[in-house]
């Protein structure tokens, strides 16, 4: 079986499915993976096949940039993501990735098409090409309302190709795999006619052959602080950082590629600061993660039954944030509330207060009952 995989760039919308495209060549299947070759790398470093499609470089970086920049001038934080959805993920992104992804599926003829939920020209090619489209998750659920906006944007795209387009963008006319566990969906997925759970896994790699010198254990609790590679920027990662590094606690700082360890402040006590960290073998040793609320470290978090401050910047965070929140294994503060003195003090909370890791033992309890990427593998195979 031949399986081409798509999705747009970024490590949010391309590691999600890393666990499955392997799970798939692990099982003899033939995977190619189709994303902006601002991703390639990625993709080729787990030990995939991958081919450039869509916008790159300085092109992808401007249209991101012009979205996120209307989207701040006319939404509020947390109604950014309705605005640009439909206009970055449907309108931007979607012709130039179908003018690659088309000829590719032609000359490779994939038996099954596996495309994240951002990514919205595979469904468009499986229909011109009769070739069943899957929809993956990258977190939770995205509202339907954005998907409808989106394939109102596309309607001229399919109808060029002599395609009527399908509710929702095209997505889900096979099969939705949904890795985000019950207990922190904010989002109705009623409108979804068939939903795979899967169990959401972080692979990236192995880890380093010593365990690095910032998990070493001295007795104090570990607090890992990460904003992730795109929103490593924020003036919130700085504060916390400063705020954090004068409690009793080890406190882990991860940048990003191009973030600048020297911009948090120099010889904070009990600080280490990485560019970059294995962030499962992290995970294990960490008892608290303040993040942004990617679904990366959202999902990875709670896989391992830690209690999390969300301090949520942009798109889906706030709603990974929500439910965080409403499944009592978390807490959240918005970029207005994010002060260091909030920020001190909910971490306080989720290190003295048992409930908070309480609920989120039983969110990972919940993800391990999720079927595996290799049981996933057995189910897909029949689609073709």
């Amino acid at each position: 079986m031949r399986v081409l995989f798509s999705s747009t760039w970024g490590h949010g919308h391309v590691f999600p499915m890393v666990p499955l495209a392997r799970a798939f060549a692990a099982a003899g299947h033939n995977v190619l993976w189709a994303t902006s070759a601002d991703s390639c790398e990625r993709v080729v470093a787990a030990g995939l096949d991958a081919s450039p499609a869509g916008l790159a470089g300085v092109r992808l970086r401007e249209v991101v940039q012009d979205q996120h920049s209307t989207a701040a001038a006319q939404a509020s934080p947390g109604g950014q993501a309705e605005f640009i959805f439909p206009r970055m993920f449907g309108e931007a992104f979607t012709p130039p990735m179908l003018a690659d992804l088309l000829p590719l599926a032609r000359s490779w003829r994939p038996d099954l098409l596996v495309h994240e939920n951002g990514e919205l020209a595979s469904p468009l090619v499986g229909a011109i090409l009769r070739i069943p489209s899957v929809t993956h998750a990258y977190g939770g659920a995205i509202p339907a309302s954005f998907l409808v906006a989106a394939g109102e944007r596309l309607a001229p795209l399919w109808a060029q190709h002599g395609q009527p387009i399908p509710p929702y963008a095209g997505c889900f006319t096979s099969l939705y795999l949904d890795i985000c566990p019950v207990a922190v969906q904010t989002v109705a997925t009623s409108h979804i006619p068939d939903i795979q759970p899967l169990r959401p896994e972080q692979d990236t790699g192995r880890p380093p052959a010593s365990l690095p010198a910032y998990l070493a254990d001295d007795g104090r609790p570990l607090v890992y602080l990460t904003f992730g590679t795109l929103f490593n920027h924020s003036p919130v990662l700085r504060a916390a950082a400063q705020a954090l590094s004068a409690l009793p606690v080890r406190l882990l700082v991860t940048v990003g590629p191009s973030g600048d360890p020297t911009a948090l402040g120099t010889e904070l006590p009990n600080v280490w600061i990485e560019r970059w960290v294995h962030q499962p073998q992290v995970l294990q040793h960490s008892h608290i993660v303040a993040s942004h609320a990617g679904s990366g470290t959202f999902l990875g978090a709670f896989a391992r039954g830690l209690p999390q401050l969300c301090l949520p910047q942009a798109a889906d965070q706030f709603r990974n944030a929500e439910g965080g929140v409403r499944s009592g294994a978390a807490l959240a503060l918005t970029p207005e509330q994010a002060d260091s003195a909030r920020i001190v003090q909910a971490i306080g909370m989720l290190l003295a207060e048992d409930g908070y890791r309480a609920n989120a033992r039983r969110i990972a309890a919940e993800i391990r009952a999720m079927p595996s990427p290799a049981d996933v593998v057995e189910n897909l195979a029949h689609l073709n």
